[in-house]
């Protein structure tokens, strides 16, 4: 026959636990024992905190803005390892004479700093909006006074490292804009001075100057047409003195011009001509006045000519006209090229404004960025000087630390909890153990069941003997005195650790 499969009933449970109570007591009674010396060995852990306030800046945002742009929460982070470096570290203790006997046994500066960073925290505390308002830095130590110095030592040095952060954040700002415009302020001079030559180059055919030339070029047009009117009218004039000579020469044959007073009129009309070039002191002038003088010089000596009043008249009136006309061609030719000259100046216009163009869109682009520097520097300015004056965001004490009085470690109720749960699991255990690997009977019902269904019809009741019974009650005489015992030696052993300050440092963390 196959042994029925195991079932453990919680009300089999409760018996055994009711008739063997010791299998809970004992563990039970070590257990806690053991947490209540661990109290009295552990070392005493006291904790102290600061509570810092972030407090905005004195003047308004929107009159100087803050070249601070890191978040408090990022701040923080960086404070944080900056309070909490080797150096800065290594320096409290050696200045708060801390772990002192451990640096007596020569322990690594390395593991005391460690040591201690492991006791700092620092935790951010929100506020409206999710932003960070506050944070608190807490330090946990043996000694409460220690503790408290500490703690507010580390306050000091994130007040004091807060205020040098956005100091040097704010004087790099500056400086980064400074070299900026620097640089920018030389490229602008360099497109300033490309704008400036390229302007003097080629000055008359600028933009600008269009309409002035258009204009010039119209009144020039216009006396073009009255000088190309004169000569044309001068030309018909000489041309009825020219007829009327030949007119009194078929007439008169002896009344021409003689040869000296011909070169002597193309000689005056060259004056006239050369005059209206060049000045008196040209040696074309002067040529052309030395050789009137000595034709005047010949014919005051005896030459013989027409003596015929018309005649003469007529001849004075045909070398003046003659002047008149050179005079007008020269003055339509010089127009001409005027007209010419500026209207090149027209024509080479369009080309210039987008040669122009180009140059003065990279000049006011830099001119405009330029100028956008020039304001961020000034604001990087006054955010500078806000900083210096401590105007701007600051971190404040709000709560100083106090020695603390109680200490946090360890947890008297934590510790309670934890070994009264392990006693009274182990005991626990111990029994549920025992009821699986016992296979007795613990009542009718059980043997009904195993039986497969049968009813059990009666029960006889177990007949202890005296015997039985002196057993029974000196294994209950003995558990107890086991249990008086443990208490006893236990009660004991924490009296005599308290009494004599005994301090055990566990290897590992405990959880209270």
């Amino acid at each position: 026959m196959t042994e029925p499969a195991k079932n453990i009933e919680i009300q089999s449970v409760i018996d055994t636990l009711v008739k063997k109570w010791y299998l809970v007591t004992i563990p039970l009674g070590v257990f806690l024992l053991i947490g209540a010396w661990l109290y009295v060995v552990l070392p005493r852990t006291f904790e102290a905190r600061t509570l810092i306030l972030v407090q905005p800046q004195e003047i308004p945002s929107s009159y100087v803005q803050s070249t601070v742009g890191a978040g408090i929460d990022e701040r923080v982070r960086t404070l944080s390892q900056e309070v909490m470096s080797r150096s800065n570290l290594e320096k409290i203790i050696k200045d708060m004479n801390l772990y002192q006997e451990q640096r007596d046994e020569n322990v690594s500066m390395d593991l005391l700093v460690a040591s201690m960073r492991k006791r700092i925290d620092v935790v951010t505390l929100g506020g409206a909006r999710g932003q960070t308002s506050s944070f608190t830095i807490t330090f946990r130590e043996r000694d409460p006074q220690v503790v408290a110095d500490v703690t507010n030592r580390l306050a000091s040095f994130f007040i004091e490292s807060h205020l040098k952060l956005r100091a040097r954040q704010a004087a790099q700002t500056t400086l980064f804009l400074e070299k900026q415009l620097g640089d920018l302020k030389t490229l602008l001079q360099q497109q300033e001075g490309q704008v400036e030559e390229y302007r003097n180059k080629y000055m008359g055919e600028l933009p600008e100057q269009l309409t002035s030339n258009i204009s010039t070029i119209s009144g020039l047009q216009m006396r073009l047409e009255s000088v190309q009117a004169s000569l044309a009218e001068a030309m018909n004039r000489r041309l009825d003195i020219q007829r009327q000579l030949s007119n009194i020469e078929t007439d008169q044959p002896g009344a021409t011009m003689s040869q000296r007073g011909q070169r002597m009129a193309e000689l005056r009309a060259q004056l006239e001509n050369a005059s209206s070039r060049y000045t008196a002191e040209h040696p074309v002038v002067k040529q052309l006045r030395q050789q009137i003088d000595d034709l005047e010089k010949q014919s005051a000596d005896g030459e013989t000519g027409v003596t015929d009043p018309h005649v003469l008249e007529l001849r004075n009136q045909f070398a003046t006209i003659n002047m008149e006309v050179e005079g007008l061609k020269a003055d339509s030719d010089r127009l001409k090229e005027r007209i010419e000259y500026y209207q090149q100046r027209v024509e080479n216009t369009p080309k210039r404004e987008q040669e122009l163009a180009a140059l003065t869109r990279d000049y006011n682009i830099t001119q405009q960025n330029y100028q956008r520097l020039l304001d961020r520097l000034y604001e990087a300015k006054r955010a500078e000087s806000m900083e210096m004056r401590q105007q701007g965001e600051q971190f404040r004490i709000v709560d100083y630390a106090q020695p603390p009085e109680i200490p946090v470690s360890p947890n008297l109720i934590r510790i309670a909890f934890v070994f009264l749960v392990l006693g009274l699991g182990t005991g626990i255990g111990f029994i549920v153990l025992l009821e699986m690997v016992d296979s007795t009977v613990k009542g009718i019902k059980q043997l009904e069941k195993w039986s497969g269904g049968i009813s059990c019809i009666s029960a006889v009741p177990l007949a202890l003997t005296p015997a039985d019974k002196r057993k029974r009650k000196m294994r209950t005489l003995m558990y107890m005195g086991i249990n008086v015992f443990i208490a006893v030696a236990g009660v004991a052993i924490i009296i005599y650790s308290y009494m004599n300050d005994i301090t055990v440092v566990l290897p590992a963390k405990l959880p209270f």
